[in-house]
Formats: C-alpha cells, sequence, structure tokens
C-alpha cells in the first residue's frame, strides 16, 4: 500500500497549501469557549489517521526515531499538567481540557508526519514549490484586502469568530488569509527568508526568478503587518543564515531594504517610534488597566455571517473604534496589557505549581508570549521538555555552520535553523507556538528539519565508508 508511493510527500504538500489559505471559517463551535472545531482539524485528523495506519502495518517505525524520546518526555509532561488542572485546580470544564490537550497532540503529530514525508533531499523540492504557491496566494490576497476590499476572516474576539465576513478600513492592517496579522507576519518572516535563500543558492535560472517574484510580492505584504516583533526577528533570522552560509555580501541589500521598510512604512515606522517614546517616557505614559481590555489589533465592520445564510449587523460590541488610529496610545495600551495583565498572570500561574503548571488553556487564549504560557500552562516540567526538543536541533546543527559546505546537505539545516531562531524570537511577543496555523506550519517545518539532519547523517556515514 505504502511501499511505491509515499502518500505523506503528498499530505505534506497539501498542508502546506490548505493551512495557510483556507480561512478559520467555523464548523462547529466548542460549548464553554469561543473555540470551534474547523475544516483544517478534520483534514489533519485525516492526515493523522493514515499515519497511525501506516505505524500499525510496519509495527511502529515511530518509536526507532532518536527524537521521539523527547516528545514522549513532553507528553507526559503536559498530560500531567491536564491531571492537575482536571483533579486540582479545575480551570475549565472536562471537555475543554481534553480539548486543549488534544490541540497540543495534534500540533506535533505533524511532526512526524513531515519526517515520514522525506526520503531524498529532492523531495525537499516539492515542499519548496507549495510553499511558494501558498506564499503567492496570501500575498495575492493581501492585496485583495487592501485595495479591492476583499473580506476579512478574523478570530480576534469571540464575536468575530464566529465566522464573520469583516470589511477593512484603509488603516488597518492586513491579516490575509489568516486569523489575525501578527499570524501572518510570523508565517511570512519566516517564508520570506527561506525564499530568499533559494534565490541566493539556486542556480537554476527559473528557481531564481520565480522565487524572486514571489518574493517581492510577499515582501511588501509583510511590511502592511506592521508586526515590530516579526521585523526584527525576520532580519536577525536571515542575516544570521546568510553569514552562517557564507553570504556575507547579501545582508547588505537586506539590511537596507528593511530600514527603508521601516522607514518607510508610517503605521510600522510610528509604532516604533511610539514604542521608543515610551520606554522612555515610562511614568507619563502608563496605562492603568485593572481589569483585561483588550482592543483588537484589527478596525473591521462586520458585514456577514458565515453561519447565517442572511446579514447580519453586530450590535453592542464590547468596544469602540475611533475614527482616527491614536498610535502612541494604541501601542501603549498593547504593551501595558503585556507586561501588566497578560504577562504577569503567566507568572502568577506558573507560581500556582511550578512543577507542572495550572494546566493547558488556564491563562486564557492570549499571553503574547509564548514561553511565559509554556511556564504558566504546564510548569517546569513542559516547559523544560520543550525547550530541550528546540535545543536538540540547536546542537545538532552548530557544528555545521563551522564546516565547509560542499553541498546541498549542509545546506538545508542551516536554512531551517535560521527558521527556527526566527520562531522563538516571535514567540517572545506572539503565541505562535498556541495559533493552530502557526504551529501546524511551525511542526511540519521541524520535521523537515529533523530529516535533513537524518540525511545528512546518513550522507556523512555513506562518505566515511
Amino acid at each position: 500500500m505504502f511501499k511505491n508511493i509515499n502518500i505523506f510527500r503528498s499530505i505534506i504538500a497539501i498542508l502546506i497549501l490548505f493551512i495557510p489559505l483556507y480561512p478559520k471559517f467555523p464548523l462547529t463551535n466548542v460549548s464553554g469557549t469561543y473555540v470551534a472545531i474547523r475544516l483544517d482539524d478534520i483534514v489533519i485528523a485525516i492526515s493523522i489517521l493514515i499515519w497511525l495506519i501506516y505505524q500499525i502495518i510496519h509495527r511502529f517505525p515511530v518509536f526507532k526515531i532518536k527524537i521521539t524520546k523527547l516528545f514522549l518526555v513532553y507528553f507526559l509532561a503536559i498530560i500531567a499538567s491536564f491531571v492537575t488542572a482536571l483533579l486540582i485546580y479545575q480551570t475549565e470544564p472536562t471537555n475543554i481540557l481534553v480539548l486543549h490537550l488534544l490541540r497540543r497532540f495534534e500540533y506535533m503529530s505533524l511532526f512526524f508526519i513531515a519526517i515520514s514525508s522525506i526520503n531524498y533531499v529532492k523531495d525537499f523540492r516539492i515542499s519548496y514549490v507549495f510553499l511558494l504557491i501558498t506564499t503567492a496566494f496570501v500575498s495575492l490576497y493581501g492585496y485583495g484586502q487592501k485595495y479591492l476590499q476583499f473580506p476579512v476572516i478574523s478570530t480576534m474576539n469571540s464575536e468575530f469568530s464566529k465566522g464573520q465576513l469583516l470589511q477593512m478600513s484603509v488603516w488597518t492592517r492586513i491579516n490575509s488569509t489568516f486569523a489575525g496579522h501578527y499570524d501572518l507576519a510570523a508565517f511570512l518572516s519566516v517564508a520570506l527568508i527561506i525564499i530568499a535563500v533559494v534565490f541566493i543558492l539556486n542556480k537554476n535560472i527559473w528557481a531564481k526568478i520565480t522565487s524572486l517574484l514571489v518574493w517581492v510580492a510577499a515582501y511588501p505584504i509583510f511590511t502592511f503587518t506592521a508586526s515590530r516583533v516579526s521585523t526584527f526577528a525576520f532580519l536577525g533570522g536571515i542575516c544570521f543564515t546568510l553569514f552562517a552560509l557564507k553570504k556575507y555580501f547579501w545582508t547588505i541589500p537586506l539590511i537596507i531594504l528593511v530600514s527603508f521598510s521601516i522607514f518607510n512604512s508610517k503605521d510600522l515606522n510610528q509604532r516604533l517610534l511610539a514604542t521608543i517614546s515610551i520606554f522612555n517616557n515610562r511614568e507619563k505614559t502608563t496605562i492603568k488597566t485593572s481589569t483585561p481590555t483588550i482592543i483588537p489589533t484589527i478596525t473591521v465592520t462586520p458585514t456577514k455571517s458565515i453561519l447565517k445564510p442572511t446579514p447580519t449587523v453586530v450590535r453592542n460590541l464590547p468596544i469602540e473604534i475611533p475614527p482616527v488610529p491614536d498610535t502612541d496610545a494604541g501601542v501603549a495600551r498593547s504593551g501595558e496589557i503585556r507586561f501588566n495583565v497578560e504577562w504577569p498572570r503567566a507568572i502568577n500561574a506558573y507560581k500556582k505549581n511550578i512543577i507542572t503548571g495550572s494546566g493547558l488553556g488556564s491563562i486564557t487564549l492570549a499571553t503574547d508570549n509564548d514561553f511565559l504560557r509554556l511556564l504558566g500552562e504546564s510548569g517546569l516540567l513542559g516547559f523544560i521538555s520543550f525547550i530541550i526538543i528546540n535545543i536538540f536541533f540547536i546542537i545538532k546543527t552548530i557544528p555545521l555552520i563551522f564546516k565547509k559546505k560542499s553541498n546541498i546537505y549542509d545546506l538545508i539545516p542551516i536554512i531551517l535553523f535560521g527558521c527556527l531562531l526566527t520562531t522563538m524570537a516571535n514567540a517572545i511577543f506572539i503565541d505562535v507556538f498556541e495559533a493552530s496555523k502557526t504551529a501546524y506550519l511551525f511542526w511540519i517545518m521541524m520535521g523537515l528539519y529533523y530529516q535533513s539532519l537524518i540525511l545528512k547523517e546518513k550522507q556523512f556515514v555513506t562518505l566515511k565508508k
């Protein structure tokens, strides 16, 4: 059945295309939360089922994979967190806690499916081609939102998450097919690194032209998100990657381009200046927040609900949207929500039980720092076991940076290492490991990353023989 055809290569290609492009329309809402079951959950569940059938037929070869033990330790840690929340703290109803636990397994299962999709170095080409196609369509839809009033599907609050078709204002930051502009920025900060490096390294003229065209189309969309953390995560990630690949010259035009973008993008420029001003005048700009006040970073006009056949108008929204944005106030409020509400809440959850945390999903759906979220929800057990997985990749890749790079086996791990560092930088201010679209894609990338390291080891053994 699976002997001659690698079905997982096709599955991963489809997921790379489907996950970013399919908007987050809810199929059914889960009682007690505004998190919904969506079509992507169904598609991934089918993918996992196929993978499980393969594992059963072949007597679970997954347990022969070196890194599986690290994942098992992490899974045990979050199960301990689940049990703690269920039996001691009772932070959520049982069905919600089970949902949070299953979501973690769902996200990380894609790591092992991605591993199964790669047998040879040439298999990476398929994943790259589908990444190009996906990035191109994400960019096109982003331009459609900005200039042609394409609708937005957002999950920035409970009302929007019901499937509202939303209309952007002229100064709204772009979502494209993602549920929020931060998610889009996190995706593009990684995709742009991969596409840029392939353009620089690839000797095939058509591959170069195609990569360049997609990159040139996608980069302005990235700047439209006006995400400060993703902008610097991208710049740091791509400079590190180019230095590791000894392509020093290319860092100069890229630094110039990003610098120009920061000064040329009115929104990004204002937000950076506001950030500097706020940190320099902390006492003057501090906003008192006795209770969490969340203002969506997308300004929209609800026009239609996906869940209802007739247009509906959303009334009595819990916010008032001013006709003209006050950037300083918005940046200050964003910072104060993190520093005075979300981050202390995560720290308090961690202090409640430093070993297992207070339970998955116990500190609401937003923390805006995934490392603090890990600590708060799953304690030291979950945090350390998760970080060790990432350290495994770092330890395996660093020696490759200092070795002579003679073929593609040496290049792919370094490129993906740069993407890992970029994602981890994003995670300081964005919940990239929790937001479904970015989490799915992260674990697919990590599976491909792992397999690139394994192929490198096999190539070294072959040469040694």
